[in-house]
């Protein structure tokens, strides 16, 4: 872990939510800050991993699953009788 330390500035009602935040996790308020940094880290990732599956997709032409709810629907039942036959057909034979 990094021993080096900085002074950082915050308005007093910041600081204020950051120990009420603190109290209820038992935790300091600079382990609030850690664990805020921590969860936005998570959320970046997560956001960048959806973008790059949109983006996936988009390459690949899309879902191509169907305009209308009638074609959406036959399509999936499609694509589960697929599945069905492909991975668990053969258990009932």
């Amino acid at each position: 872990m990094d021993t080096a330390t900085v002074t950082l500035q915050v308005p007093a009602s910041l600081y204020a939510d950051l120990q009420s935040l603190g109290a209820e996790e038992q935790v300091s308020p600079v382990e609030m800050i850690a664990r805020l940094v921590d969860n936005a880290r998570q959320h970046r990732a997560w956001l960048r991993g959806w973008e790059e599956l949109r983006e996936l997709i988009q390459r690949e032409g899309g879902l191509q699953v169907g305009v209308t709810k009638k074609e959406v629907v036959e399509q999936m039942r499609k694509t589960r009788y697929e599945i069905f036959e492909a991975e668990y057909a053969h258990l009932y034979r």
